[in-house]
């Protein structure tokens, strides 16, 4: 079913059965030391190969065109506009060659990606001409019913799920002695547990056997016009993995610029799309110069104009890292004694971090 290994008649038979093409997405990114730099392309593709065996349809090959890459040694990002412009015209030429199903599966989990793959693909919503664009993570969060308080178990960065699978599909490929024997050793790139005594390839068969299948039920529901995507993943992935709240502080207390600290303390990836409100002391402040910047290793360290962010254009706060929110307009003499932020994230739900010099927390 691998599209560059077929001819052109068992192509014609393959969508004569069920016209569909899936098209897996990953990127070249640093993974640690134990796994390869496809790691997502390697998952994206055992995941529309093992989705066609249930559904049918053709598998094309794995593009490496992504952005939301993290800055690591090795990684290859692509501004969202090439991106943008290759996934249009890959689901055109394939409407055009016969596919009357495009699925747009991403290995690479970025939220920013995610939303870009799902506009595109809503543009094409007519019979006949349908896209789906979505990421492993949704088909994971949708078995879940309960918020995770461990371990994330949805999607990962290099640490138990993504060596899980690789180790699952790529056995070959894994060289997880390159690893430190510590469960709880800081290893750059891997973002949760030490894989090394954490990972396994039957939990990746198990979640990589349950994607595909659910992948491919809605593949073929879409085709009879019985179902579409819509957000509910999403929002079950941030309502379920993201239970832990963010927390807000202040770390200048008083000069012309304030300097606000937001926190991630939770052991899933957060990412920020909005900041709509800030009521510093009953009043609400100005945000139109005001920047977000990351500046932990594997980020950009570049500050980002809070006005400027948006589902495709926000920004993250990984495990245990902050955000540094400036302020240049605050003018007061005076230490701010309460904070109010009104925040959105992953451009499916809104919260809002207080803080006082008492106590902070987050509300849905």
């Amino acid at each position: 079913m691998r599209l560059e290994l077929l001819r052109p008649d068992q192509v014609a038979a393959h969508w004569a059965l069920s016209p569909i093409a899936y098209v897996p997405i990953g990127c070249i990114e640093y993974h640690g030391p134990h796994l390869p730099l496809g790691v997502d392309g390697l998952t994206a593709h055992a995941v529309c190969t093992h989705a066609a065996l249930a559904s049918g349809g053709v598998v094309h090959p794995v593009s490496y065109q992504a952005n939301g890459c993290l800055d690591l040694p090795y990684t290859i990002t692509y501004p969202p506009s090439v991106v943008e412009a290759w996934a249009r015209t890959v689901i055109e030429e394939l409407h055009h060659r016969g596919a009357e199903l495009v699925v747009l599966l991403t290995g690479h989990g970025p939220l920013d990606l995610i939303h870009l793959l799902k506009r595109v693909s809503a543009s094409f919503n007519m019979p006949g001409r349908r896209a789906y664009g979505l990421c492993y993570l949704e088909l994971n969060a949708a078995r879940l019913n309960q918020p995770e308080l461990g371990e994330p178990t949805v999607i990962d960065h290099a640490s138990t799920i993504e060596t899980s699978w690789i180790l699952a599909h790529h056995p070959d490929l894994v060289q997880l002695e390159l690893l430190p024997e510590q469960e709880d050793a800081h290893i750059v790139g891997v973002y949760g547990k030490n894989p090394r005594v954490t990972a396994t390839a039957a939990l990746g068969r198990q979640q990589r056997e349950a994607s595909a299948d659910l992948l491919a039920r809605r593949c073929q529901a879409i085709l009879r016009g019985e179902w579409r995507d819509n957000l509910d993943d999403l929002r079950r992935f941030v309502d379920f993995v993201w239970p832990e709240p963010l927390t807000v502080t202040i770390t200048s207390e008083k000069d012309v610029q304030l300097r606000v600290l937001i926190r991630n303390p939770g052991r899933a990836s957060r990412y920020i799309t909005a900041l709509r409100d800030l009521i510093i002391d009953g009043r609400r402040v100005d945000l139109d110069n005001a920047t977000l910047t990351n500046s932990s290793v594997g980020e950009v360290g570049i500050p980002i104009k809070v006005r400027a962010l948006n589902a495709e254009h926000g920004i993250y706060v990984r495990r245990g890292q902050s955000l540094d929110l400036s302020i240049p307009e605050w003018d007061s003499a005076t230490s701010p004694a309460r904070i109010t932020l009104s925040i959105d994230l992953a451009g499916v739900r809104t919260a809002e971090l207080q803080w006082s010099a008492t106590h902070c927390h987050e509300s849905a």
